[in-house]
């Protein structure tokens, strides 16, 4: 049966593949702890965009690609991880918010997909579900082995690296043991304020970037040997892999180019305060996702006085509403991927207007047999036709097939005011729970997938 109808217009707006990736396919994301992550071309080194504002991100620390190919960015002065479309940069909502006054800094995901998030006040490293819900806090607080856990922690393996500011050590921790070790200790080949541990790709050892002593460090599993590598910079933090095999490598207030094997400036690659970037703590560089041909984005709209959620599919009225032609509607930053035509595994999405009483808002479905059962129970609303296309999930289990990803859709339960809200976003999935929406679709809850988008 159907459960009640759903209020969002959905937007096509078409990216060609030119405009959506970069030249070389890569993006660096620099994060500035008194700016904000600024994207550059990891090629070129020109900027391309700030990801946000220090509204969201201010303190930006860690930068990562998780496992459910969203970027997530640590805000260590809000104690919060956001969440930002990789394909698109769209925020995404929030991933998780830790506890106040944890200053989080480091993050790292694990073969399950959970979130392993630095507590620099603590002396802590705390763990959460793949859905941004704490567990529990696996690396207790020992401030004489590690001190300030910082950014730049990472797995290596199955072994999680965490560099330790104030105590100057990079600590190995086994998860299955629960075991942790001092692999450098502090003074080591001048080791002092260890900012980031950046795996060397054949898997042999990592790089140390030691804040406190202005060196480049490299550490051998083989040997246990730690020696400091080529030439002084100052302050170095954020170290990152450039696409060339050549290291990136923060400088000061600039991005720096390095040669991997004997540590050597090689050049500026983005010069200081580029974009407004201020106080360089880290740096990413994570590959732009191929956009399927034929594909378009989906956009969400918010009008505040009515409460309603509008997407549309019609390119003329993104243009409008982005122009401001119909008053109070704004963009949410929210957006998922369909298809702009007919392709294998999708249904053509319909789309009815619900006219005044009934929510003056439109309904939309990806389920062929719910088009038409409300072209047979509601016939006041006005058939609209196609949209676009879309996935449907599996009607039993609510899985979306591989390659695509859940939408999920809510109900406000206002029969006479009828507003629906479609999101990929777990977290907003939640805030709609909480604010009285129900949940509609296929399988089993919280969520009930109701589309599956183009991943």
């Amino acid at each position: 049966m159907l459960a009640r109808l759903l209020v969002i217009t959905w937007a096509l707006v078409f990216i060609p593949a030119a405009a959506a990736e970069t030249p070389c396919g890569y993006r660096l994301f620099v994060s500035g702890w008194t700016s904000t992550v600024h994207v550059f071309d990891a090629c070129t080194g020109a900027w391309l965009q700030d990801l946000d504002t220090r509204t969201r991100l201010n303190g930006a620390m860690a930068v990562r690609l998780g496992p459910d190919r969203r970027i997530h960015v640590v805000s260590e002065q809000t104690a919060v991880i956001q969440r930002y479309r990789n394909d698109t940069l769209g925020y995404d909502g929030t991933f998780a918010t830790l506890p106040t006054g944890a200053s989080p800094t480091g993050l790292a995901f694990d073969a399950d997909g959970r979130a392993w998030v630095g507590s620099y006040a603590n002396d802590t490293v705390l763990r959460l579900a793949a859905d941004g819900t704490a567990l529990d806090t696996p690396v207790a607080a020992n401030p004489a082995v590690l001190h300030g856990p910082d950014n730049g922690m990472v797995f290596i393996g199955d072994q999680l690296y965490i560099p330790g500011w104030a105590s100057s050590t990079v600590v190995r921790f086994d998860p299955v043991t629960g075991t942790r070790t001092v692999v450098v200790a502090a003074g080591t080949a001048g080791l002092r304020h260890a900012r980031a541990v950046l795996p060397l790709p054949d898997g042999s050892g990592f790089f140390i970037t030691s804040e406190g002593s202005n060196r480049l460090l490299k550490y051998t599993f083989a040997t246990g040997e730690t020696v400091a590598l080529g030439d002084t910079f100052t302050q170095p933090t954020g170290i990152a892999w450039a696409p060339d095999g050549k290291l990136l490598l923060v400088d000061g207030d600039a991005v720096v180019r390095v040669d991997p094997a004997t540590g050597t400036r090689l050049g500026t690659f983005v010069a200081a305060g580029t974009a407004g970037m201020s106080a360089l703590v880290y740096l990413a560089v994570i590959p732009v996702p191929a956009v399927p041909a034929g594909t378009a984005e989906v956009v969400e709209y918010y009008h505040a006085a009515l409460d309603h959620y509008f997407m549309t599919a019609l390119p003329d009225q993104i243009a409008a509403l982005d122009a401001g032609l119909f008053a109070g509607w704004q963009r949410t930053g929210y957006v998922f991927r369909a298809w702009a035509t007919a392709a294998p595994g999708t249904n053509p999405v319909c789309r009815f207007y619900l006219p005044p009483g009934r929510g003056d808002s439109h309904f939309y479905s990806a389920d062929p047999l719910e088009c038409q059962r409300v072209r047979e129970q509601f016939p006041e609303f006005v058939d609209e036709g196609t949209q676009f296309y879309i996935a449907l999930p599996d009607r039993t289990s609510g899985a979306c097939a591989d390659g695509t990803e859940p939408v999920y859709r809510f109900w406000n339960t206002r029969p006479a005011d009828t507003n629906h809200r479609y999101t990929t976003s777990q977290q907003v999935a939640r805030q709609m729970l909480a604010r009285g929406y129900t949940a509609e679709g296929y399988g089993p809850g919280p969520y009930y997938p109701i589309m599956c988008e183009v991943r």
